[in-house]
């Protein structure tokens, strides 16, 4: 009979931060580690700290590698959901998800106020341009916190130059974060409604934003413009044009409606389930009964 012994090592992690300088060559060896994933976001978040900020360049190739295995990963988790068998070795990397650099590496933008915007900007853009340049959707939150600080710095100009370029991809939270920036840019308003109409699944949205603005006829051409006339709220017209105390604009929207009753279910008057019974009283205040499209 013979006796041998087993043995394993395990690294200590840590301690290689310091003993291999080249972080590009840290990340790729850390990557095919277990539990290095802490490690892995300590070392892009030093990669940002003033007196030690790596330069683009090698923060691009960072990130690059970061989200090739991520990618890896979405196709994995795909493949599964759809049943198929996966063959390469993705299980075996550490993957750095979006949330994890948002968490904690970008939040050292936080923690060193010293910081220069534009290299936040910088940073944030090519972490953007490696999750496009492997077809990863972009996360809502990392847009958000380019606007936040390009606001908190007034660099308006260059916002405005990020969307209507689509440096900054459309969708519904960034309108609504742009909708609330008004106050203090004001073309943030019109910027937010194209990026809406560019979604082309957003019409509700551009409704309520045209009606909160009191914008009553151009959310009537816009109904008619796409098609939906047959569908939309009279109630919700009505109500908004009331509310802007503009008696030819309520005749309007009333007269609109009234058609398309009419061209609908061969009456003009509205139904008793789209409660409109207030704004019929208010038109026949205001015109009398008379005024009322005739019941054929």
């Amino acid at each position: 009979m013979q006796l041998g012994c087993l043995w394993t090592l395990q690294l200590n992690l840590a301690p290689l931060v310091t003993m291999i300088p080249d972080k590009d060559k840290l990340i790729q060896f850390l990557l095919y580690r277990i539990d290095s994933k802490s490690v892995i976001l300590s070392v892009c978040a030093q990669m940002l700290v003033p007196g030690k900020q790596a330069s683009l360049q090698s923060l691009a190739k960072v990130y690059d590698m970061l989200n090739v295995t991520y990618k890896q990963f979405l196709d994995s988790e795909s493949q599964v959901t759809a049943g198929e068998s996966t063959t390469n070795g993705v299980n075996r990397k550490v993957v750095i998800e979006q949330s994890d650099m948002f968490t904690h590496v970008f939040s050292v933008f936080e923690d060193y106020k010293d910081i220069k915007y534009k290299f936040v900007v910088a940073i944030l853009i090519e972490y953007i341009r490696s999750l496009n340049q492997f077809n990863i959707p972009v996360q809502h939150y990392l847009y958000e916190l380019i606007i936040n600080v390009l606001v908190h710095n007034n660099c308006f100009y260059q916002l405005h130059q990020f969307l209507q370029y689509h440096v900054l991809s459309d969708s519904k939270p960034l309108a609504c974060l742009m909708l609330s920036l008004e106050s203090v840019y004001p073309p943030a308003h019109q910027l937010a409604l194209d990026m809406l109409k560019r979604i082309q699944t957003a019409n509700e949205e551009i409704i309520e934003v045209l009606l909160s603005k009191q914008q009553v006829l151009p959310a009537l051409r816009f109904i008619r413009s796409v098609g939906i006339v047959d569908n939309v709220s009279s109630r919700k017209f009505l109500e908004a044009a009331l509310n802007i105390n503009d008696n030819m604009i309520f005749y309007t929207v009333f007269k609109f409606f009234e058609h398309r009753n009419h061209r609908l279910r061969s009456n003009p008057r509205f139904q008793t389930g789209e409660h409109c019974e207030q704004y019929v009283k208010q038109f026949e205040v205001l015109y009398g009964t008379d005024a009322l499209m005739p019941i054929q």
